[in-house]
This record gives structure tokens, sequence and C-alpha cells, in this order.
């Protein structure tokens, strides 16, 4: 038993390697810097300003150009470090939570290992009752073995949200991980996680008797209406339910943005229950590349049914790969290689629109991301007769010629695909689509 009370101190110990205050500064710290990066943002527009007045031809107004582009990308540094002191923030809090919760569970174990010393020490000097003794032995043990099971929880829910903030400040400012007392975790461990979990969130859905049911019947418009389980499910999965359009998406550092693209996943279409229309042809991808860079890339669509039948909805998915990769697998795109979709799914005869997702799912309030994905719970619907129209925007106007060059090429080379493509602005770069296979 001694094993049970050395497991809870060690947690309990882990828990506190981690400081909130260090967490604490690096937010300020974020916001310090932010405000001296609008600053700069200031004095760049006063000195293009200056310079506007004298500056003239060619190379004059290249430089100007030059100019507004540094200031924009100032306005963005600025975001990222807005955003990088919240996860700070979020895992400063989830931390000193997990600490105090650990705090409480380690003096509840001292004082249960006080009880159980001294009810053999008391045996011992010839008091009390052996059948009590045992009796008092193992209630003891159980509520042991009780705080062990809450400590673990907690480390694991801590945990998720490292997972969660922690990418998200990796692909900005660093690492969160090593301030807050945690290490990265490999895919392995991501998916340890997530298998050890699933226990407790069916033990969560079985806390609420009304659940029971919808989670009989695959109900999960009833089971995410739970805040708690809702989250939780977030927590690890990735998926939300935006109760205005009424569809699920997905976060932008969910599960899925660990597992990038390979066309061996479409082939696990069958697996999951989906049967979808997807752009993809017997090798035939809508993939193009940055002449500057070698730099890889690749958007597929999708649309059809989901759950074997039991939904329907689409996906627009963006992925990378290096230079010189010939593996098949395609990264997730990150940071500035992210683009910005509306996603809307139709009813090809009669025109109606289902549900149009704007964005929903992505960080902060740029609505970039690498997915954009809205699936809705109706059997109903014939999925055999759902177009799929997007507006697309990129990050510069190369980006989006090449993207709409390879959407022409794809369109022309399966004209099964009904697919047409439209140049929209080059401020933003933004082209639009409809797909009507």
């Amino acid at each position: 038993m001694t094993a049970v009370f050395d497991k809870i101190y060690e947690l309990a110990d882990q828990l506190d390697k981690g400081s909130p205050t260090e967490l604490d500064d690096r937010a300020r710290a974020c916001r310090t810097t932010k405000e001296a990066v609008k600053d700069a943002k200031s004095l760049l527009e006063s000195v293009r300003v200056e310079l506007s007045e004298g500056w003239h031809g060619g190379a004059g107004e290249r430089a100007l150009a030059s100019l507004e582009d540094f200031k924009k990308n100032r306005d963005e540094q600025a975001e990222d470090l807005e955003e990088s002191a919240r996860s700070f923030e979020v895992v400063r809090d989830a931390l000193a939570h997990a600490q105090q919760e650990g705090r409480n569970k380690r003096a509840e174990a001292k004082a249960l290992q006080t009880k159980l010393d001294g009810v053999w020490n008391d045996h011992g000097h010839g008091g009390g009752n052996i059948v009590l003794a045992w009796a008092e032995d193992k209630l003891v043990k159980a509520k042991a073995l009780i705080l062990l099971a809450d400590l673990q929880r907690v480390v694991t829910t801590y945990d998720a949200v490292l997972l969660a903030e922690g990418l998200k400040l990796r692909t900005k400012t660093g690492s969160v991980w090593e301030l807050a007392g945690s290490e990265k975790r490999n895919l392995a461990e991501i998916g340890a996680i997530i298998l050890k979990e699933i226990p407790g969130l069916a033990a969560l859905i079985a806390k609420h008797p009304e659940l029971d049911w919808a989670l009989l019947h695959g109900d999960w418009d009833k089971i995410m209406q739970n805040p708690e389980v809702a989250q939780k499910i977030y927590d690890y999965f990735g998926f939300k339910y935006v109760e205005d359009g009424g569809f699920y998406t997905t976060g932008e550092h969910s599960v899925q943005s660990y597992l990038g693209w390979h066309d061996l996943y479409d082939k696990l279409e069958p697996v999951i229950g989906a049967h979808l229309d997807h752009t993809s042809d017997g090798g035939d991808n809508m993939e193009f590349t940055d002449p500057k860079t070698g730099k890889q890339y690749r958007l597929e669509l999708w649309k059809g049914s989901y759950g074997f039948g039991q939904a329907y909805g689409g996906e627009v998915g963006f992925y990378t790969s290096e230079a010189g990769d010939d593996s098949g697998y395609f990264s997730a795109a990150q940071g500035d290689d992210q683009i910005k979709v509306t996603q809307q799914i139709y009813d090809k005869t009669s025109g109606e629109v289902y549900f149009t997702n704007d964005g929903q799912g992505a960080d902060g309030t740029d609505k970039k991301h690498f997915w954009n994905l809205a699936i809705r719970n109706d059997p109903s619907v014939d999925s055999g007769n759902l177009g799929q129209r997007a507006t697309i925007e990129v990050r510069d106007v190369g980006m989006r010629d090449r993207m709409y060059d390879e959407m022409t090429r794809y369109a022309a080379a399966h004209p099964e695909e009904n697919l047409s493509v439209t140049k929209v602005s080059d401020d933003p770069p933004v082209l639009s689509y409809d797909w009507r296979k």
C-alpha cells in the first residue's frame, strides 16, 4: 500500500515543479513586447508618410510598398504576441488549479497514511479488535486508491491543456512545456494520453443518466449540449459544435493537426463510416510548388456522408511538405501557409444552402486554419446531391495564382468533377470555386 501513497506524493511533487509565476511573467513579457511592436508600427507609418511626399517613380513606389508590408507584418506580430500571452495565461491557470488539487490530495493522503499507521499501532499495543482493524485497513486503502485516481485525472487534464496551448506557442514565440514542468510529447505519447482518457470520457457521460440514451443511439447533438462533456471531447479530439450554424467543426490544434495527410487516409473512409467525393483520382492531386523555396503544397476537397450515413458535410484541407520530400506525407499547414476559407454546403438541385463555415475552429480572430470542416447530423439529407462552394484567401498573390492555375488544370483534366474556379481579388488575394461533382 505504501506504493499508492508514494505515487500520490510523486504526482503532487511533479505538479509543484511548474511555476505559475514564471508563466505569468511570460504573458506580461509578451504584452510588453506587443506594445513595443505597435510603437514600431507607428514609427514605420510616420516614416512612410514623410517619404511618400518625396519618393516617386518605380523604385520609390516599391520602397514605399515594402514599408507598407513591414507595417502589416508588425500587425501580425502583435496579434501573435497577444495570442501567446493568452496561451501562457491558460496554462498558468490550469497549472495553479492542478497544483492546488495536488496539495489537497497530498494532505488527504498523509492524513490517511497516519490513520492507517494508527490502526495497526493500536492493535500492536493490544488495543482494538483484529476484525475491525482489517475492516478499517480496507476502507483506508480504498480511499487512498480513489485519491490516486483523482490525482491522475488532474494530471491528465493538465496534460491536455499543455498539448493544446503548447502547440500554439511552438508555432509562435517558443515552447511552454519546459516552463510548466512537463515535456514535449511524441505521437505515441499523444495516442497513449487519448486512449487513457477514453474510459474517463465514458465515465463522465455515465455520470449523466440523460446522456445514456443519446450515447446508445449516437445522438452527438444531445451529448455535446453538456458543457463538461463537450469540453472534454474538444480537449482531446478537437471537435466542437457551432451553435449558430448547427454543425461540428475542428480546432486548429486538434489531434488531426499532428497527423497531416497521406493518400492512404482516403482509403480508410469505410472504417470511419464515411462515403465521400474527394479531389484525388488515380494519384492526380491538386499540388503546386513555391519556385523560390521548393516547398510543396496540396489542396484537397471532400464532401459527402459521415457516420455511416447519419451525417453529411464537407472539408477543405491544405497541407505542405518540404522541398525534396517524396514520401507522400504532407504536414498540416502552419503559420503563414495557413488559409482563410469560407465553405458552403448546398443542394445542387434546389440550391438550398444547408450551412456555411466561415472559418470557425481557427485560433484567434484571423480565421486562418489548415482545415475547414463542417458536419451536420441529419440522415435525411441526400449526400449524393451535395455541392460545395468556397472562397480561399492566401498570404500573397503569387500563391493565389499558383493555386488557381493548379485548380483549373485539375478541373480541365477531370471534367466529371464539375469544378469551376474564379479569381476574386488581389487585395486580399482570394479565389473562389464551385464543386458540383
